[in-house]
């Protein structure tokens, strides 16, 4: 009887082994079976302010557009998922979900967007991409096995030198489209093609280690570029996700294309243009010329009258980093006004100012257009080209003025940015240096403005 009891034991620990065993996945996957669910989410939302994923009315983070979550592990069981954000009339200063768990959206509880209920299990990684547009948010689940890359070196088979790549079209506007990830100078053609992403599609491969273009083209037709990016490197045994968003005000590209997981930042669109117009708002100085890098064959801005704003123009990229603009009278490029030099960014769209100083020169100053555009509220920016600093009330009509949006435009030239609060808690940023503010307000209303000098 003991004998057998023994042998059964025996038994029993050699099936353990053997489970425990049948769990190595070889070259691909060295790990132990039953790895827990990893779940992350991403706001791929272009017209909504930071939007928080909460699972369950467990907050995670606050999320721009074009940003995710870090994938955390979490129990393989039925969640639901949730997305809030401030939005007009909310009073929360953030989003902490359902505080008092009664089902009822509170005035000091931000607004949900949108629910989801999810199933995760193991050896899973899941993506819970909000996409759409303020007004019609939709809420899409990624469910992908887990790969775990092969690093070691005693198990007689090497170490992986591939990556895991994962590309994402949560474009609302681009259609279907072909994705190519080639070496730099490859000329393209439609067999090299990952894949054709329809909206919401998702592309899962593996590359090999190495330097990369992407080029986003028309269906098999990678002559007819739509995106084509700046060279970029990927290293083995990584996990690169490549989301595909709408082009925002933030650049001049139609798309943008935001890294996550083991890689971060934007890919620049290499064929996106940088813009620049000119903005005439010196008094009592006549019309001006503006030419840029010493060309005097032609003035880059011609005959410009006070209250005059130019059409953008297309600034050469080898200058962008420090362009010199020459101001004169209209007509007359002997007489030297002001010799202004700024800088933009690749991809910017900037206004410069041609302003009047305290001692009645012609001074200048750029400030970027790339502000992002919001749906639930209008955008107002305040320039001031006076000498002193003023207070500038944004005041809604009908009212004593006990209410209002205040917004301080500041002259000097340090270029520094700092963060303002109305009453409600509405965002705004306030450029000192460059003596304008930008103001978000709600999208319908009446307001009148007061200025008040500082």
């Amino acid at each position: 009887m003991g004998q057998g009891i023994s042998f059964a034991r025996i038994l029993a620990v050699l099936a353990a082994c053997a489970v425990a065993a049948g769990c190595d996945r070889g070259n691909d996957d060295d790990s132990d079976s039953g790895t827990r669910p990893l779940l992350a989410a991403f706001n791929a939302i272009p017209d909504l302010q930071s939007v928080t994923f909460l699972r369950e009315e467990e907050v995670w983070s606050s999320i721009d557009y074009g940003v995710g979550t870090d994938f955390r592990a979490v129990d393989a069981d039925q969640y639901d998922v949730k997305f809030d954000s401030r939005l007009p009339g909310d009073k929360a200063t953030s989003c902490q979900g359902d505080v008092d768990r009664d089902g009822v959206k509170d005035e000091t509880e931000c607004s949900r967007l949108v629910s989801q209920s999810i199933n995760v299990i193991d050896d899973h990684e899941y993506v819970v991409a909000l996409t759409g547009h303020y007004g019609a948010v939709t809420v899409k689940v990624y469910d992908d096995a887990v790969h775990t890359f092969d690093s070691r070196t005693d198990d007689g088979d090497g170490v992986d030198t591939d990556a895991q790549l994962q590309i994402y079209n949560w474009s609302t506007k681009l259609g279907t489209f072909d994705a190519y990830l080639e070496a730099p100078g490859t000329n393209l053609s439609a067999t090299q093609v990952k894949a054709a992403l329809a909206p919401g599609d998702e592309y899962n491969g593996f590359v090999n280690q190495g330097s990369y273009v992407l080029t986003l083209s028309a269906v098999a037709n990678p002559n007819a570029p739509i995106f084509t990016s700046e060279t970029f490197s990927i290293d083995p045994r990584t996990h690169v996700a490549l989301a595909i968003l709408d082009g925002t005000n933030d650049s001049t590209s139609a798309v943008r294309v935001v890294r996550f997981r083991d890689q971060g930042g934007d890919l620049f669109d290499r064929r996106a243009k940088t813009l620049m117009r000119i903005a005439h708002v010196a008094p009592d100085v006549g019309n001006l010329d503006v030419y840029a890098e010493e060309n005097y064959t032609a003035p880059l801005f011609a005959n410009l009258a006070l209250k005059q704003t130019t059409p953008y123009v297309e600034i050469d990229p080898t200058t962008i980093s420090s362009l010199e603009l020459d101001v004169t009278p209209a007509g007359n490029v002997g007489v030297l006004l002001t010799r202004e030099t700024t800088s933009l960014e690749r991809g910017e769209r900037g206004t410069f100012f041609l302003v009047k100083s305290a001692s009645g020169s012609i001074d200048g100053f750029e400030a970027s257009d790339s502000a992002r555009r919001l749906a639930p509220y209008a955008q107002l920016r305040v320039i001031s080209s006076l000498a002193q600093s003023l207070d500038f009330y944004v005041i809604p009509h009908g009212n004593n003025g006990h209410h209002h949006v205040r917004v301080r435009a500041n002259r000097g030239r340090d270029g520094r940015q700092r963060r303002l609060h109305d009453r409600s808690g509405t965002d705004s940023t306030n450029h000192e240096g460059r003596r304008d503010a930008a103001r978000r307000l709600r999208a319908v209303g009446s307001y009148r403005c007061a200025r008040l000098r500082h």
